[in-house]
């Protein structure tokens, strides 16, 4: 075996190892914030109680903690010496100082004890699992608690305070591999795709609400790359109320290509499911049903172009006791190749959901839907006919020469 390329094999259907311990709930922002950790916990109740661990070939590992010189593979250690003071802050531990130029202690990123501890233990938990995959322990990797996609080199942002996703990748970078990176999120993968904006050998792909109507309001299709990287910058903005439909066309006909021209070694995708219609910070309009099709189709796709190698990490997703924990379950139930998923919700998972005061039908994807009628397909055709004539046609030619 090649140091940094796995070898080819088998690929067992329910090979999986998930990065997790209870810790990761101290990335707590408070609980008038919109991001509550709790939807990690419900997640792995859930997850456990539908079966969709039992297989041999899946493992709970505890995450650890990123290195100081692993951030610093990202962030700068001025903005590191921003989040540690930050956390010695809202401890009671430091004077108090404005550090708004880092995007810290404003209403998306408040300042929280456990600032720098937990964001090292996300970014750590995302970087192990990428490194599980590098050394061939599994091809399947899973950080539901990753996905910080916004923060910048310099900066917090979007309630990202360490970019674990760029960690991941630049991980795989230094093994030599290709990355390709497909962030599912409402919200524009922003960070990530400015960090690597002008290396060829990462291709960035975000399929979001338009920045026209939502935060951070980039991801126009016009942001190609730059340099050596133009053309491995994919950008699909969607209007509002755009529904299933655009997202699994979009996935048939922009994503599935462009991952077929760029040939990556390792996939990496960002799962947030704050596309769903009652989301409470977005308006995109997708029900249940889709994270199950986006789970199979991805894991297709991952065992046809990477050998298998994946590594799935969290999101968005803003309401954290029922819609979040049951969207990320019918992903993994869809990329573990359950088809249909598991239907009957726990007993034990409803009761301690409905305690909490939410409300959470028997089934798993039971969903009512938006009261309007999705746009579909017909909001990226347009899109999609752009790619096939060559908007970013230099994708295969550029990237697979560096």
């Amino acid at each position: 075996m090649t140091a940094g390329r796995p070898g080819a094999g088998s690929h067992p259907q329910d090979e999986l190892l998930v990065f997790y311990s209870a810790d990761l709930e101290a990335y707590n922002f408070g609980r008038s914030h919109p991001l509550q950790p709790e939807r990690y916990r419900l997640t792995m109740e859930l997850i456990e109680g539908l079966g969709l661990l039992d297989g041999p070939g899946i493992e709970v590992v505890p995450p650890r903690h990123a290195l100081t010189s692993e951030l610093l593979k990202i962030h700068s250690y001025p903005y590191l010496q921003a989040v540690r003071r930050a956390q010695n802050i809202a401890k009671e531990q430091a004077e108090h100082v404005d550090l708004r130029f880092f995007g810290l202690g404003d209403a998306d990123n408040p300042y929280f004890p456990a600032m720098y501890e937990a964001s090292s233990l996300a970014a750590g938990a995302s970087l192990q699992a990428m490194e599980a995959i590098l050394e061939g322990q599994t091809r399947r990797a899973y950080n539901m608690a990753g996905g910080l996609h916004h923060a910048g080199r310099d900066r917090a942002s979007g309630f990202c305070i360490f970019n674990d996703v760029a960690i991941a990748i630049n991980r795989a970078l230094e093994d030599g591999l290709r990355v390709a990176y497909v962030d599912l999120d409402a919200h524009h993968g922003d960070g990530v795709q400015e960090l690597f904006y002008d290396e060829p050998r990462v291709l960035t792909i975000s399929i979001h609400e338009s920045g026209r109507f939502l935060f951070p309001g980039t991801g126009d299709m016009e942001e190609q790359g730059n340099g050596k990287g133009y053309g491995a910058a994919i950008n699909i903005p969607l209007p509002p109320r755009s529904g299933n439909g655009a997202y699994i066309f979009a996935l048939e006909a922009i994503i599935e290509p462009a991952l077929r021209a760029f040939r990556p070694d390792v996939l990496v995708t960002q799962t947030g499911c704050d596309s769903h219609w009652s989301d409470p910070l977005t308006h995109l309009g997708a029900t249940l049903e889709l994270y199950p099709v986006l789970g199979r189709n991805l894991d297709r796709l991952a065992r046809e172009i990477t050998d298998g190698r994946w590594l799935i990490l969290g999101g968005g997703g803003y309401d954290p006791l029922s819609i979040t924990p049951r969207a990320w379950a019918g992903f993994i139930a869809g990329a573990l190749g359950h088809n249909p998923p598991p239907s009957v919700l726990p007993a034990s998972w409803l009761d301690h959901v409905r305690r909490q005061g939410a409300e959470a039908p028997e089934s798993l994807l039971a969903d009512p839907g938006p009261r309007f009628e999705p746009l579909g397909a017909s909001v990226v055709v347009h899109l999609a006919e752009l790619f096939r004539d060559g908007l970013i046609r230099n994708l295969a030619a550029e990237s697979l020469s560096a």
